[in-house]
């Protein structure tokens, strides 16, 4: 028979065995990662106009997803279909974890101290399946039902959609601006008539004004195309990693930046125009063209050697970064093409190591079954 104190002995064994047990699941899960989303100190912000889906608690830093379109060229519609299908579409929610940040940020005809981040949402959860550190995307059936959670990621969704211009993602591709806001704007007549109230057209066209403006505000894909004077591309990159209003620094355990863009600089320090700057064609002595050069030979200009120098990232600010290179295709002018694509590419290979950063991917565009009339 055991004794009381080998009895007690190996209950405390038992009892704390089971504590680690259940200590060692509960760190299984992301930390702060919201496991009720109407928990008012660990939920998400999930009602209002000002939604985001992300975290209360603006110290849980869980994963942030920055992708960058540079707007510089006005897209032909073989390059606008690549952004859509390889940055955005149907693949970004469903390879993007649960509450999760996601912003989009253009390089247009503004400076990049201008730029702010669009959409600058978290991916809410599908609620399919039971919640688990092995299925973050599950319903917590303690304080959460399946119903409203997919409702909410269905409202996610759609918001994605009105910032990005795919009604794809709704199940609606025919889907235009305008029809989706006179449905909103009748959906308002309607109720006001059930609720037997008055409306003039001067209040329907109120209401169509405001909810217009509110989506046009947090429409990404410009509404036209603004001829630049510049193209900062660098400049962009180095204003996400060290501008505190996009929210992107390395708190993030998990951060990942997409640039789509053929990568043409174009600034007053650092220019690699193929007309004016570094990478304009140059003839060899073979009577072959060059076109952009290697870093070594970009940093002979003192101008742009001073100028990298000073605003390159701090290692933090780069520290677990991964970024993925959507490379545009640069066969659309009569400026540009193919050779002078993969003299590009292995200049900014050099200069993204030059930046501390070395977690690169790069994914080129296909060639388009167009060619340009030159």
């Amino acid at each position: 028979m055991l004794s009381l104190k080998n009895f007690i002995y190996l209950f405390s064994v038992f009892f704390f065995s089971i504590a680690l047990i259940n200590s060692s699941i509960a760190d299984d899960y992301p930390q702060g990662f919201p496991k009720c989303y109407k928990d008012k100190t660990n939920g998400i912000k999930w009602s209002g106009l000002d939604r985001d889906f992300c975290p209360i608690n603006r110290n849980t830093k869980l994963g942030h997803k920055l992708i960058i379109v540079d707007f510089t060229t006005k897209h032909r519609p073989f390059q606008r279909d690549f952004i859509l299908n390889t940055a955005f579409g149907r693949a970004l929610p469903e390879e993007t974890e649960p509450y999760h940040k996601l912003s989009f940020v253009r390089i247009d005809q503004n400076s990049a101290s201008q730029q702010k981040p669009f959409f600058a949402k978290c991916r809410m959860k599908t609620g399919n399946g039971k919640l688990s550190f092995e299925n973050l995307d599950g319903t917590n059936k303690k304080c959460e039902g399946r119903k409203r959670i997919k409702e909410l990621f269905a409202g996610f969704i759609e918001e994605m959609a009105l910032s990005t211009s795919d009604f794809c993602l709704i199940g609606n591709c025919g889907l235009t601006y305008k029809k989706y806001i006179d449905a909103i704007v009748q959906k308002a007549v309607n109720r006001a008539k059930e609720d037997g109230k008055e409306i003039t057209t001067e209040d329907i066209e109120k209401h169509r004004t405001k909810i217009t403006e509110r989506i046009n505000r947090n429409r990404f894909i410009p509404l036209r195309y603004t001829s630049p004077k510049g193209s900062y591309v660098y400049e962009t990159i180095i204003e996400v990693l060290r501008n505190k209003n996009f929210d992107f620094s390395n708190q993030y355990p998990k951060r990942e930046l997409v640039i789509a863009s053929d990568l043409v600089q174009i600034s007053k320090r650092f220019n690699l125009n193929h007309t004016k700057g570094y990478c304009k064609p140059k003839l060899t002595t073979n009577n072959k063209k060059r076109y952009c050069g290697d870093l070594k030979g970009l940093l002979k200009n003192k101008t742009t050697q001073v100028y990298l120098k000073e605003t390159k990232p701090k290692s933090e600010d780069v520290a677990n970064l991964k970024v993925k290179v959507l490379f545009l295709n640069h066969n659309y002018s009569c400026e540009t093409n193919m050779k002078a694509a993969e003299s590009m590419q292995k200049l900014w290979v050099e200069l993204f190591t030059y930046m501390g950063i070395n977690n690169v991917e790069w994914v080129w565009q296909l060639d388009p079954n167009t060619e340009p009339k030159c």
